[in-house]
């Protein structure tokens, strides 16, 4: 229980730090960021759209600043 409340404040701790640092409003691809495995998808990627719990929309270079690994399935990318 302690560990999913942990990583639901992570999320919404980074959420709010990106949307106060307006990093949000560029024009960067999003991807979907599993604060928990550090995996970042595409976001029409099946394993993005399967991650309901631990996954937080973020610019791709947020992810990557967070440590995060890209997706082997779709490389974190659409593009």
């Amino acid at each position: 229980m302690r560990e999913k409340l942990a990583v639901r404040t992570a999320a919404v701790l980074l959420l709010l730090a990106l949307l106060f640092s307006g990093a949000l409003t560029g024009a960067e691809e999003k991807v979907a960021f599993n604060v928990e495995t550090k995996k970042y998808h595409c976001l029409s990627c099946q394993w993005a759209i399967k991650c309901t719990r631990n996954c937080v929309e973020v610019p791709k270079s947020e992810a990557k600043r967070q440590g995060g690994i890209a997706c082997k399935v779709c490389g974190g990318t659409c593009r």
